[in-house]
């Protein structure tokens, strides 16, 4: 497993912040920090090894006014735009996989019956469904953060646990 940014002559991760998006190819990594109810949606092309990573911190842009503005802040938005951008770059629309990383319940709210980190991964499960885009692995609940590192050229998402184990999973 490669440790980015910390050895000689290994390029430094790009950063994909709360509510941004970003696509690359190849080795290039993109990385997101803590992540606890926000959701990491990583799509990649096997064949053309162009992928992007999301950050994304709500569910449903479709009810907001505007969302268009900042489609990696909405899970649904953020798919399509990331599918999107994807495309323009050589991507295959119909060879693109997911993986999808976050969503703990890091807070309890009575008011609502679901967390909104079980909220995002299911608008996210919903729209990758409803795009025809296969998600072959989750790494999502608990009440716990992570960061994660994503390679598009091998598809590998790197999910690193902050539960005290600090557990790290290759999805």
């Amino acid at each position: 497993m490669k440790t980015y940014g910390t050895e000689p002559g290994l390029p430094d991760p790009v950063q994909v912040g709360i509510a941004e998006l970003a696509v690359s190819e190849g080795e290039d990594t993109l990385k997101s920090y803590g992540l606890g109810s926000c959701l990491a949606v990583a799509l990649y092309d096997p064949d053309s090894g162009i992928g992007g990573l999301a950050h994304v911190m709500l569910p449903n842009g479709d009810e907001v006014e505007n969302s268009d503005e900042k489609p990696g802040k909405y899970a649904d938005t953020a798919i399509r735009a990331l599918l999107r951008r994807m495309v323009e770059r050589g991507a295959s629309y119909t060879s693109v996989k997911a993986k999808i990383a976050g969503g703990s319940d890091m807070f309890e709210f009575d008011s609502f019956d679901e967390s909104v980190g079980q909220r995002n991964a299911e608008a996210a499960k919903d729209e990758l469904e409803k795009l025809g885009v296969p998600l072959l692995a989750a790494d999502v609940g608990g009440d716990y953060g992570r960061t994660v590192e994503f390679t598009p050229g091998t598809g590998v998402l790197v999910v690193r646990t902050s539960n005290g184990e600090g557990a790290v999973t290759e999805l």
